[in-house]
């Protein structure tokens, strides 16, 4: 396909490009824009989020007993960091685009097709090395956000030069081609935007729930103590964990253990973890029933 002439003469082509970008932010729209669409993709993602970072200890989330609203809260940062990432991005590349257009009006003809040319190859480029990453995603020469990213940017970028083409084109065979084309065009880069978006908002979501078990491991020593006493002995042990009988008479515990902290409480059910606990050392995840009777747990700095 022949790079276009004329980007940035005149008004050819630009009127091509808003046309062909315009019907694929409407189709984003439509299909993000729905209440409960948005509440299914913020649920996922914070299904996702939770899931690694519990994972990270060894806690099935199952167990956990979550609600839909814990989800959804709990997404809430994934998600808008990532809609304003993408927000910025739109908006550098509208920038961009007025740069190349400014720019392309006072270069020579070749330094034109040699640009757009450019453009042409690195769009092939990226959705090749977004495909790979669709089938190589636990490659670790593939950084996690690398191909999600890829794919987006080539779809886009490459309905960007052929709609610049067919607008250089006017007139000719080879607009007529294009234009042909131009609604299953749209609908493809559209689809595949939306698919990388996703993609990208799952991988940014696991990350983000990995980053946050890494951070609560570091900082176990410095979080507030979770103090239990317990009528009966229980099995509670682990690096750094203390039990101390205690004088039972006119008292309702006999126990208490030290060097705990609180991982979540969730369910009706404490989830402690011993203040030496590493990803490498195999201590395990201690779940204790919230049960003042039997069992107390306090908090203490």
């Amino acid at each position: 396909m022949p790079a276009p002439d004329s980007v940035g003469d005149g008004d050819g082509a630009t009127p091509a490009v808003a046309q062909d970008f315009g019907p694929i932010i409407e189709l984003a729209t439509r299909v993000l824009a729905p209440a409960g669409v948005v509440s299914a993709l913020l649920y996922y993602f914070g299904y996702v989020r939770e899931q690694a970072l519990f994972a990270y200890f060894g806690a099935d989330l199952g167990s956990l007993g979550f609600s839909t609203t814990d989800y959804l809260v709990r997404s809430a940062g994934t998600f808008f960091i990532l809609l304003a990432t993408l927000l910025v991005v739109a908006l550098a590349a509208v920038a961009a685009h007025h740069l190349l257009r400014y720019l392309l009006g006072r270069a020579p003809r070749w330094a034109r097709r040699t640009v757009w040319t450019a453009l042409y190859a690195a769009a092939v480029a990226l959705l090749l090395f977004g495909v790979i990453g669709l089938y190589r995603r636990s490659d670790p020469l593939l950084r996690p956000l690398a191909a999600p990213a890829a794919l987006g940017a080539g779809a886009v970028l490459l309905q960007y030069a052929v709609g610049a083409t067919a607008g250089a084109a006017s007139g000719t065979p080879l607009a007529t081609t294009l234009a042909a084309t131009r609604t299953l065009r749209r609908v493809l880069a559209g689809a595949l935007a939306l698919i990388s978006i996703f993609w990208l908002a799952a991988t940014v979501a696991l990350q983000r729930g990995i980053d946050t078990a890494r951070a609560i491991e570091l900082a176990l020593p410095a979080q507030p103590q979770a103090v239990v006493y317990s009528h009966d002995r229980v099995q509670i042990s682990g690096p750094g964990v203390n039990v101390v009988p205690l004088d039972t008479a006119g008292s309702a515990f006999a126990f208490r253990y030290n060097g705990l902290r609180v991982l979540v409480h969730t369910g009706g059910r404490w989830f402690l973890l011993p203040v030496g606990w590493t990803h490498e050392n195999g201590a395990t995840v201690i779940l204790l029933p919230d049960r003042p009777d039997s069992i107390r747990v306090d908090l203490a700095p």
